[in-house]
């Protein structure tokens, strides 16, 4: 008996097509067979079910040549692989950040769900990448949303391995990044049940081969740095001397890092400690006198204290880099990054001459003071500080209208401070005011106002992240997370935000710290910064530098000049060259300064001094003073105190606080000509007085005038 014969499966595919009246070579009878699940011999199937496969696959093909790429644009993390017979593969790129800034992601491709292959479905259908695209989006976020769940216990693992890394490769951490965001990129991981478990022991080579890297990088930039360092290192005599040893305090924001420092500061014979701000500067001065030690205080404006001090707490621009001592702390280091200032920490690490040298500040800084040790061929230890009290982000916005007592809203303009100020005084609140434009002492003043209880809210800029203590904060209100940085308007970075958001819930007045955003879109930039990722670090580890009045005076020697401008511009040529270790700070603007007291007839080192004068350069006001005290020092003449309107406005106050305080500046530098010194202290302390009296007198005013209104209704 002869034995039957099995149709292949695509003839009765043709048979059925021919029925359903489609020409023969119109269908991929093979693509077809595959889009219906059938085996390759004996696949029965009904012609109903082929008439809607054929639709099907032309739909895919349409949708393939036209939609796919508008549905990429209008959902980034939807994943698409056509394959010749057009069908189409669905999955949702994951990204989970391992750094904080984006520098590093791990790339997970997951398996669309049920409500994504639906609605993605009836897209191709429709040959429609709009269908329902509120929808799909949703339903994405859902799928990445889970799959980053379900991986966050590998994930923490993962980065705290990555977070021991960079504290490892150190200076080098750019290289190991470099290295292991390249082979992240070129690997996405397929989302499975075994995934999980898997991708701690799959990376563990790729780290590896990211330290290894790092590691041969290091020796080729040691060389460069042994160069590029050597005589800028050298010129710091009294730190080469001692063989300093460099402890790192390295924690986040109410760590207790500084605290530990000015422990072991106290205990010293002698020491000095090295303020980012005058009011933490005199905030020192005075515990070290509360210690009973022979405390003295040194500012670019003032001396306090005793006459010959064993400790002394400074700003760091006034740091005495010839003197030995036992100790020096220097504090905030992070602020090495800082364009404007940074030169004077750069200063302080390589140049302080102190036997144990102990830097506090965040961990974003890890990699600069990694170099400098390794450059000064000095030992350098690192001591990890856990914030003291959990900080936790609010899942909903808090408006202005639901800020509580205890609250901090935090702006990044003075206008916008003072718009929050009036909203939260119509509101009812007894309302406190910091910004950067007042001085330490009004600052000091509304923060124990705040501390006391007569202000139950604080309206604050960035100004807040140092110096002050403001014990029952319990939450800090971000009104924006964008500001204007002199420069352009930028998104806040995660260390700015961790730097404000770490000042809710101190240790010993609160149990808990709470971060809020006003507005549901500041809630996300938020969480990314504290969100647990390792802090990226800096991906320029170039020092800031200025020159200083030796170099200034040597160049001018040199070149036979008493251009500043010229000066300065030479400077920078010999020093900022591609590959060098450092980079320029704040240049434009003091060469901006420079052209204004070359008009003036003074030597070099006086034109120097008016360049660097603290005054706010961007205020033609103050720019126009310090003109005229240039043409007067030219002239051999004094210049007498500031005469001033003590019932100005608010910024005209302000304004004549800092000229006074650059007047008392440059008297400690050219004494004979700013020698009216006793009436500036006078004036200044009346323009204080004036300020604080009106930010006392409008913090409950618009309630008492809409209490007036109401009550004769």
């Amino acid at each position: 008996m002869a034995r039957r014969r099995i149709q292949p499966t695509t003839e009765i595919l043709s048979e059925i097509v021919a029925r359903l009246g489609l020409p023969p070579r119109a269908v991929d009878l093979e693509s077809l067979r595959a889009h219906l699940g059938l085996p390759e011999f004996g696949g029965e199937v009904d012609d109903a079910r082929v008439a809607r496969g054929v639709r099907a696959m032309r739909s895919n093909r349409a949708f393939a040549e036209t939609g796919i790429e508008a549905l990429r644009r209008a959902v980034p993390g939807l994943r698409a692989v056509v394959s010749q017979s057009h069908a189409i593969a669905w999955s949702v790129r994951v990204a989970i950040p391992l750094l904080d800034d984006g520098r590093l992601e791990l790339r997970i491709d997951a398996p669309p769900d049920a409500a994504v292959t639906a609605i993605l479905g009836g897209m191709a259908h429709r040959n429609d990448p709009k269908w329902r695209l509120d929808e799909l989006r949703a339903a994405v976020a859902q799928v990445s949303a889970r799959a980053t769940d379900a991986l966050r216990r590998p994930v923490e693992r993962l980065r705290d391995q990555i977070r021991l890394d960079l504290r490892e490769v150190g200076a080098d951490a750019s290289a190991y990044i470099a290295q292991l965001d390249r082979s992240l990129r070129s690997r996405p991981f397929r989302f499975d049940d075994d995934l999980g478990g898997s991708l701690f022991h799959t990376l563990t080579p790729v780290r590896k081969r990211a330290r290894t890297v790092a590691r041969q990088d290091s020796r080729l930039r040691r060389l460069r740095d042994r160069v590029g360092f050597g005589a800028y290192i050298e010129k710091f005599t009294a730190a080469r001397r001692l063989n300093r040893r460099i402890l790192f305090h390295m924690g986040p924001t109410n760590s207790g890092k500084t605290y530990a420092a000015l422990k072991v500061l106290t205990e010293a014979a002698t020491g000095t400690y090295l303020a980012p701000l005058r009011l933490l500067a005199l905030e020192n001065y005075e515990a070290l006198a509360e210690r009973g030690l022979r405390a003295g205080m040194v500012t670019g404006e003032e001396v306090l204290g005793e006459a010959s001090p064993t400790h002394t707490a400074r700003t760091i621009e006034t740091a005495d880099l010839t003197r030995p001592v036992d100790v020096a702390v220097i504090d905030e280091i992070q602020m090495l990054s800082d364009p404007d200032r940074g030169w004077a920490w750069t200063n302080a690490l390589f140049g302080v001459p102190a036997r144990t040298v102990i830097v506090c500040g965040s961990d974003d800084a890890l990699a600069y003071v990694r170099r400098a040790a390794e450059a000064a061929g000095e030992s350098l230890e690192v001591v990890t500080f856990e914030r003291k009290t959990p900080l936790v982000l609010m899942d909903e916005p808090v408006p202005l209208e639901k800020v509580e007592p205890g609250d901090a809203v935090v702006a990044f303009s003075r206008r916008a401070v003072h718009e929050n100020r009036e909203f939260l005084v119509a509101a009812g609140h007894r309302v406190a005011t910091i910004y950067g434009a007042l001085s330490p002492e009004v600052r000091r003043a509304e923060a124990a106002r705040f501390r006391s209880g007569e202000a139950n809210v604080l309206v604050t800029t960035d100004a807040i992240g140092m110096g002050l203590n403001l014990g029952p904060l319990k939450r800090i209100v971000f009104s924006a997370v964008r500001k204007f940085d002199g420069v352009e308007e930028r998104a806040l970075t995660n260390s700015e935000i961790r730097q404000i958001a770490g000042r809710a819930g101190r240790f010993g007045h609160q149990e808990v710290g709470y971060v809020a955003a006003a507005e549901e879109t500041g809630i996300a930039p938020l969480r990314t910064a504290l969100g647990g990722a390792p802090t990226a670090p800096a991906a320029d580890t170039r020092f800031f530098v200025r020159p200083d009045l030796i170099a200034i005076t040597s160049v001018a020697e040199e070149m036979q000049t008493q251009s500043l401008r010229e000066v300065l511009a030479h400077f920078a040529r010999a020093t900022f060259y591609a590959g060098s270790p450092f980079q320029p700070s704040a240049l434009e603007e003091i060469l901006d300064v420079a052209r204004l007291v070359d008009r003036a007839r003074l030597p070099i080192q006086e034109k120097f001094a008016f360049s660097v004068c603290p005054v706010d350069r961007r205020d033609e006001v103050a720019m126009a003073v310090l003109e005229r005290w240039t043409q007067a020092r030219a002239a051999g003449a004094g210049v007498p105190a500031l005469r001033a309107n003590l019932r100005g406005e608010l910024d005209y106050q302000e304004r004549t606080v800092k000229l006074a305080s650059a007047y008392l500046w440059l008297s400690r530098r050219l004494p004979d000509t700013f020698d009216d010194v006793e009436a500036i202290r006078a004036m200044r302390g009346r323009a204080n007085d004036a300020i604080e009296q009106h930010l006392r007198e409008t913090a409950t005013r618009k309630v008492e005038r809409r209490s007036r209104r109401t009550a004769g209704a």
